[in-house]
């Protein structure tokens, strides 16, 4: 491996050799964290839109339920408070139910009831015991779901799951840098001897700190393009495989333009803190010993 040249011997240190794979592995865990986190924020927004705000009303199997629906839709949309009121097609049925029944759901005979999707216009509520009370009187058997009520479970947990994974990637961040201050600390006991010879001849400390950013900097930056690299791997296969396995279950889960360039910046964020911090422990360390 080709290294920087330096006045001091630092690529023999014993705690340098690791610094590379310690590195690499926190990067890893800090990219994953940091997509998991974006994911979620992502999901969070994709289910807020698509579902907050919507009903679906369930008009049961009969034979007249096709007069029942008609009837349904009429009422939901007399409701000043009902932006827009549709029946959902028998394609449309067929797709939700796809990742249960397979791709031949059409052509099963199931006594599968008629779906209203309503939009509660911005800033209303419904009153979901008397809506019902009223689609009931023109079509017995009617219900409605609120996604509201179990949306908001599932928004609070993934605002949970995402605040955790990135107070994970602060933490792992904060791991990393104390890593680089034990490494620094040692190397500089190591070589204090020759640190104290370039002093004699004049040297100073920025250019002694210069000379641990530089090995530092060319260690970490090793091992954060491999974490990097193995991380986006491991996003990539989850995210293809995850959008194979749960199609029609869930909202698009993608980062997209933004969340890649964000993942693409903490590498380097991580090397530029690594840089910045060995040459404040060093400027430090050398401060104490003159």
């Amino acid at each position: 491996m080709i290294r920087p040249s330096t006045d001091l011997p630092l690529g023999a240190d014993p705690a340098s050799r690791f610094l590379p794979w310690t590195v690499g592995f926190l990067v890893f865990l800090a990219t994953l964290s940091l997509a998991v986190g974006m994911l979620m924020v992502s999901a969070n927004g994709n289910w807020r839109h698509n579902l907050l705000g919507t009903l679906t009303i369930q008009v049961p199997v009969g034979p007249d339920k096709q007069e029942a629906s008609r009837a349904v839709i009429e009422v939901l949309r007399a409701i000043p408070d009902i932006q827009e009121a549709k029946r959902v097609s028998d394609s449309e049925i067929a797709t939700l139910l796809e990742p249960w029944l397979g791709a031949q759901t059409s052509i099963l005979d199931l006594p599968v009831p008629i779906l209203i999707d309503a939009t509660v216009a911005d800033g209303r509520t419904i009153d979901i015991e008397t809506l019902g009370a009223r689609l009931s009187a023109v079509a017995p058997g009617t219900t409605v779901d609120d996604h509201a009520v179990w949306l908001k479970h599932l928004m609070d947990l993934a605002d949970i799951t995402g605040a955790v994974s990135l107070s994970v990637m602060v933490f792992v961040l904060i791991s990393m840098l104390m890593t680089v201050v034990f490494t620094t600390r040692t190397g500089l006991a190591i070589h204090g001897e020759v640190v104290e010879v370039l002093h004699i001849i004049g040297a100073q400390d920025s250019y002694i700190a210069r000379q641990f950013q530089v090995h530092t900097f060319w260690l970490s930056g090793i091992g954060a393009a491999v974490g990097f690299t193995l991380s986006t791997g491991v996003i990539v296969l989850l995210q293809f495989y995850g959008d194979r396995l749960t199609e029609g279950l869930l909202p698009d889960l993608a980062l997209g333009g933004v969340g890649w360039g964000a993942l693409c910046a903490l590498p380097v964020a991580a090397v530029s803190l690594v840089f910045l911090t060995a040459g404040i422990t060093v400027k430090r360390l050398l401060g104490r010993m003159m």
